[in-house]
């Protein structure tokens, strides 16, 4: 176990990431949760979702398409830090290294989720319609939109990044695991249509169970130094997840 915990990020990375770094990954979540509460009011306090509700379920295509745009305004900005800082795309884990292994590791990692959801409790058969179109254009919505994006941003920017104000490891994980399950909330508060408090108070579990889920995918990360292997453990995680629970 010990020499799980021992593999880290380049070491030339850990001497670039400076106080200034850790400010930038704080506005940026900021900007992450103010986008996500944007576009959560656009789709649940506004006639669009009502009118696009059945094209979501119905037509996973054209639900990968309308996220899209989202994706983009979501990640734009770190890339414009990246810019800023002179840091490389490979600091926050999009590089071509060791790609093959870097699947494989995502493959395995992602077994112990997709067995529960095959089998647990609340499992409910395949909820897809098992369409060859319509499973590639899910498998992608969750490989692009959802896995890609917050990996990229959680896993990539803001627990490398988070090290410029939290030196120890283990703190900086459990910070940005709860920011990850924080994140959450906007969005699915504004699905629920309920409070704040409310919503916290009847999803803890979930947010508590995303957090672990963070540290689990930053270990995946470490393994293989490649953002591709999270991705993968994520984008399965999610993808099993819709079509057994």
């Amino acid at each position: 176990m010990n020499g799980f915990f021992k593999v880290s990020f380049d070491t030339n990375l850990k001497q670039q990431i400076k106080k200034k770094d850790g400010i930038y990954s704080i506005i940026y979540f900021l900007y992450y949760m103010l986008t996500i509460f944007l576009f959560g009011l656009l789709l649940f306090k506004t006639q669009i979702y009502e009118n696009l509700g059945s094209n979501f379920s119905s037509k996973p295509f054209f639900r990968f398409l309308f996220y899209i745009p989202f994706v983009i305004i979501e990640i734009l900005p770190i890339f414009i830090i990246l810019k800023i800082r002179k840091h490389s795309i490979s600091s926050i884990g999009l590089n071509a290294n060791s790609t093959i292994r870097s699947i494989l590791i995502g493959v395995i990692g992602s077994i112990p989720f997709t067995i529960l959801n095959m089998i647990g409790p609340i499992s409910g058969g395949m909820k897809i319609n098992p369409n060859f179109f319509d499973l590639l254009w899910t498998f992608l919505y969750f490989f692009i939109c959802i896995a890609f994006s917050e990996e990229l941003a959680f896993r990539g920017f803001l627990q490398t990044r988070i090290q410029g104000l939290i030196i120890n490891k283990w703190l900086g994980m459990v910070v940005v695991g709860l920011l990850f399950g924080f994140m959450h909330i906007p969005f699915q508060m504004l699905k629920a249509n309920m409070s704040f408090v409310d919503f916290i108070l009847s999803d803890m579990s979930h947010l508590i169970t995303t957090c672990v889920i963070h540290i689990y995918l930053v270990f995946i990360y470490r393994k293989s130094n490649n953002l591709i292997a999270p991705i993968v453990t994520h984008t399965i995680m999610d993808f099993s997840y819709a079509m057994f629970v």
